[in-house]
């Protein structure tokens, strides 16, 4: 592996959407319900995202028509597969998410695009250490801009962790992303 993710397979395609239309999705979902047993807030589409990487989907709510317009707009980085799974995350000031890869159930690519704010996340090979709640010197940190997607194919999808340091988020506006793949075949 080499030093960069966008070496091993990731892209990240600034303005996938418009300025109205953000606000447009940011009302969307902020209109739909939200759970908190993760201790931040989120919504499942599709499937669920299970936290414990349980090897059998769990059917979910069905895609909103915002989710069904995005899953069609990323089609073309899964192949021409529409996604069928998506995750909304709310990320407020002083929450993250620890260094993670996503589960082995969901396929090939993940894409999520960011919402509301721009933040940093960071990114590590999997083989440097297995976990660590927020980042180690050495990791690589990339800003996430608003209205961007950043997609995770390859390498970058299977051999790298990626996740936001609480601290990461003080002093930002919330961010939302909506992440979306599609099931393991």
């Amino acid at each position: 592996m080499s030093g960069s993710i966008f070496d091993e397979g990731a892209v990240l395609v600034p303005e996938l959407v418009t300025p109205a239309e953000e606000r447009r999705l940011l009302q969307r979902i902020a209109g739909a319900p939200w759970m908190t047993d993760i201790g931040r807030r989120v919504q499942h589409y599709g499937f669920k995202y299970d936290y414990r990487g349980s090897a059998s989907p769990v059917p979910a709510a069905p895609f909103p028509r915002w989710a069904e317009v995005m899953a069609d707009r990323l089609a073309p980085w899964f192949e021409a597969t529409v996604p069928e799974q998506c995750i909304v995350n709310e990320y407020v000031p002083g929450q993250g998410i620890g260094m993670h890869a996503d589960h082995a159930q969901f396929g090939p690519v993940v894409a999520s695009l960011s919402l509301a704010c721009d933040w940093p996340m960071r990114f590590r090979p999997r083989s440097v250490r297995p976990y660590a709640r927020d980042g180690l010197p050495g990791d690589e940190v990339v800003v996430l801009p608003r209205r961007s997607v950043l997609v995770l194919a390859g390498d970058a999808r299977h051999h790298w962790m990626h996740g936001i340091d609480r601290a990461a988020g003080r002093g930002r506006a919330v961010r939302v992303s909506a992440t979306f793949r599609t099931l393991a075949r």
